[in-house]
């Protein structure tokens, strides 16, 4: 009769709380205090107990100091971390750090500088560029051309040439006969030009992309620079301001209409005159 009882008072206890984990282990545990009607909220406690036990018991097998410790250990480091980030924060730096703020301001000045220079030099690039482009295919359209597409030139030593510098044989040149060869050194002048240009201009689109970085770096609020590191900085955006600066003055010299085109046309004509002076191809 004992027995019924408690399956019965079990299938009660399990319609209540639905078959919860450990709900055997803690209906056996009250099982004996059991007088009379069933207690579901003694056997509730039982199993929060039960619960709470295991739950101890396997922190305890992760670290032995226990949950406690464990506790103490995190809010140690929580408060630790706290520290450091509010000692590292730019604001915090910036409204109590005199030094260090003079520091800042000067790099953030040299990189405005270092910035507005670069972008002037690679303006003065992108049109130094665009002009001497032209200027070449100026100067190809005025020179004989082959029927599989390249250009004809001539060079000092009396050899044919492509727009690519790749020698033309004399069967070649034979197909443009009577037709107007240019020389090729005014040419090749003109294409070593371009090919700088190009190289100066990814240079400064770099040196643009490294001070930005470098501006970044020193505003970060979380992860802000050291003094020594901006002091760095602003060395170096310095140092750029000053080789984009003589990089502008090199693109204005060398564009065309200055003093390269005045070369190209004397170099031109110095060419044809030794071109008239050579004889016909049979």
């Amino acid at each position: 009769m004992y027995y019924i009882h408690n399956k019965w008072c079990m299938n009660i206890v399990r319609n209540i709380f639905g078959n919860l984990p450990d709900l055997d282990e803690a209906f056996e545990a009250v099982r004996g205090q059991l007088f009379g009607p069933l207690d579901p909220a003694l056997v509730r406690l039982k199993h929060k107990e039960i619960v709470q036990e295991a739950k101890e018991k396997r922190e305890q097998d992760v670290d032995p100091r226990g949950r406690l410790s464990l506790m103490r250990d995190d809010l140690a480091e929580r408060d630790r971390k706290d520290r450091d980030v509010h000692a590292r924060t730019l604001t915090w730096l910036l409204a109590n750090d005199r030094a260090y703020r003079q520091s800042h301001e000067r790099a953030l000045a040299s990189f405005t500088n270092a910035g507005n220079a670069i972008d002037r030099a690679i303006m003065a690039g992108e049109k130094a560029l665009d002009k001497t482009r032209q200027q070449i295919d100026d100067y190809l359209r005025s020179t004989a051309r082959l029927s599989d597409g390249r250009y004809v030139m001539i060079d000092q030593n009396g050899i044919y040439r492509d727009e690519a510098g790749g020698e033309i044989s004399a069967e070649d040149v034979a197909e443009v006969d009577g037709q107007r060869i240019k020389a090729y050194q005014p040419y090749e002048v003109l294409d070593g030009h371009k090919a700088q240009f190009e190289r100066d201009l990814a240079e400064l689109r770099g040196w643009s992309i490294e001070v930005g970085e470098m501006h970044n770096g020193a505003v970060d609020e979380k992860e802000s620079a050291s003094r020594e590191e901006l002091e760095s900085m602003a060395g170096r955006a310095d140092d750029l301001a000053k080789r984009a600066e003589e990089k502008q003055r090199g693109f204005e010299v060398d564009a065309p209409n200055t003093d390269l085109n005045r070369d190209v046309k004397l170099l031109d004509s110095t060419v044809s005159a030794a071109t008239m002076a050579m004889p016909q191809l049979p």
